[in-house]
């Protein structure tokens, strides 16, 4: 593989690379800041899984820059994502957060954008990946990233179903 022709890679992966660290910070903080104890734990296991992505990410680019291939990994064999649809849904209007956790309603849809952000990341990689561990690589990022992103939705639900009812 010519440099010319593991540069996009690179650059996707160094991008992709930028948003886990930032993910992973922005949890921590998320879960030092939050006074709920489910809140911290979610957040902390979110860090977790954003520093393991980094993992990934670096071995990715440490292999395309050393013999301008594509490491392989076992966690990815398998994933299938559909790459013609984005994670965020198309056309939400961000909800008015008040009341008394305003800041958790913030920081959670602060966090669901950025998961949006790496999902369309690793999905426009995936679509323009002509190698088949590439696509494998970021098809299983964007799973993770939809798994994030799910779980940080419900608990934004949640939250505002407690505001709803008055609790």
């Amino acid at each position: 593989m010519s440099h010319s022709t593991a540069s996009k890679p690179l650059e996707v992966l160094d991008q992709a690379l930028c948003l886990e660290i930032d993910g992973e910070a922005f949890y921590r903080e998320a879960a030092a800041a939050t006074t709920d104890a489910g809140g911290r734990t979610m957040f902390l296991e979110l860090a977790e899984q954003e520093a393991d992505h980094q993992r990934i990410i670096r071995r990715q680019a440490e292999s395309l820059q050393a013999s301008g291939r594509w490491a392989g990994d076992a966690r990815c064999a398998g994933v299938v994502c559909d790459l013609s649809q984005s994670l965020f849904p198309q056309g939400a209007a961000r909800a008015e957060a008040v009341g008394p956790r305003a800041n958790e309603l913030e920081a959670l849809w602060f966090a669901l954008e950025k998961e949006s952000e790496s999902y369309e990341l690793y999905r426009q990689g995936a679509l323009q990946a002509t190698d088949d561990t590439a696509k494998a690589i970021y098809q299983y990022l964007m799973a993770a990233e939809r798994e994030h992103f799910d779980v940080l939705m419900a608990a934004y639900e949640a939250i505002v179903g407690q505001q709803y009812r008055g609790e």
